[in-house]
């Protein structure tokens, strides 16, 4: 008799599982939302001066032309990112001021900003980046905005109108000084915490005195 054939191995039937030879993580889906916040996450790791197109693809695994279907160009990136930026400092700035009101508000603010600045370099970075008054309307109402929350603490103080402007203008030059010394190592040795906590503090005492005068 002929020998009987050896039958076949169950799992000889089934088909081959398939290779795992590609990356089968699947990239984000690229969206204008998505592309400016991968921008904020770079500036505040590389810096200002480092953000361009290709090297933002990069950190997003694409290439740069893929970019271009969601912003127009670098420069509408830029000013897109510094908006967000101004959005987020004046939500921040609302957000601690609230139920505050004269030197308990000023010192909270001025403790916020200073925080916002160190835990994200290269968004404040943005902030900073463009004049008050230039030619970008929409940029300089948003700036302007951005004085909203101080402003409106200067009211506890009886400033109003144009005096609490410039008033507001006065403090955030001496927040944005005092934070550029610190993040520059020029104040390195220095008790800063201590340095900032009397500036701010007399900063109060000048708009009582600003009232009074």
């Amino acid at each position: 008799m002929a020998p009987r054939p050896e039958s076949q191995a169950v799992g000889d039937a089934r088909p081959a599982a398939p290779t795992r030879s590609r990356a089968t993580a699947r990239t984000t889906k690229l969206s204008r939302d998505s592309i400016v916040a991968a921008a904020l996450t770079f500036l505040d790791r590389e810096g200002w001066d480092s953000l361009t197109i290709n090297a933002l693809a990069n950190q997003l695994g694409t290439k740069g032309p893929s970019l271009y279907n969601h912003v127009q160009s670098l420069d509408d990136l830029r000013r897109t990112v510094r908006m967000r930026v101004i959005d987020d400092i004046i939500g921040m700035l609302n957000t601690v001021g609230e139920g505050r009101s004269r030197d308990d508000a000023v010192m909270a603010m001025a403790s916020a900003y200073r925080s916002y600045a160190h835990h994200h370099p290269g968004r404040y970075s943005a902030f900073t980046r463009m004049p008050l008054g230039g030619d970008d309307p929409e940029y300089t109402a948003a700036t302007h905005a951005a004085a909203g929350p101080v402003i409106a603490v200067l009211a506890s103080y009886g400033l109003d109108g144009e005096n609490a402007f410039y008033a507001a203008l006065e403090f955030w030059s001496a927040l944005h000084g005092f934070v550029l010394l610190e993040m520059t190592g020029v104040m390195d040795g220095v008790d800063t915490d201590a340095v900032f906590t009397d500036m701010v503090v007399r900063l109060a005492r000048g708009m009582n005195e600003r009232d009074s005068a």
